[in-house]
């Protein structure tokens, strides 16, 4: 297993565990090193504060990681993202539609760059999902959590990082949601 990161310090604890590539999102050799090998891919790419700087810099960066999985053959990828990129099968959902609302008006260009990430991946001819979620809190994983679309299924407002990785690792052999983009939340 390998996992890329600009800062190969926040990653001490799995030393020895995971082959730790260090890089950029425009260091197409460094992601071409990361994705070598690999069965799946899965991102945690996301605007990292309310200041996105330049355009779209997480679409461009995916786009570089897809253009590294096509040259090494794979095509599971996983992405997280958010209720600001729609689903076709979603319908209203008040607290949602108020959350993307509220998201657009404070940080237009992550919204963008969320939006544009998710049309990108959903253009593609990869095997993927798009895991949207809502607020992270720390926590394990339980044994069930919430699936499906917003408007369709009830969907709480929280998850449990440990609900997270979880499900994103179930998600590699599971075709349930291959080329979708479920809403998931703690139960």
């Amino acid at each position: 297993m390998s996992v890329f990161t600009r800062d190969a310090s926040k990653l001490e604890a799995f030393a020895g565990r995971v082959r730790v590539v260090v890089g950029d999102l425009q260091d197409q050799p460094a992601i071409a090193k990361c994705v070598e090998g690999a069965d799946a891919v899965i991102s945690a790419l996301g605007p990292n504060s309310l200041k996105v700087q330049g355009d779209k810099p997480v679409m461009r960066g995916l786009h570089n990681i897809i253009a590294a999985m096509k040259l090494a053959g794979v095509r599971r990828l996983l992405q997280i993202s958010t209720a600001a990129y729609r689903d076709p099968k979603d319908r209203f959902a008040f607290n949602a539609h108020a959350f993307v609302l509220l998201f657009k008006l404070l940080t237009r260009k992550a919204y963008e760059d969320i939006k544009a990430t998710g049309e990108l991946i959903a253009h593609s001819d990869l095997d993927w999902t798009m895991v949207r979620i809502p607020n992270l809190k720390d926590g394990p994983a339980q044994s069930k959590v919430q699936v499906g679309w917003y408007g369709q299924a009830k969907l709480g407002m929280k998850l449990s990082r440990g609900n997270l990785a979880k499900f994103l690792v179930d998600q590699v052999n599971d075709e349930t949601y291959l080329r979708a983009a479920p809403g998931i939340a703690n139960q």
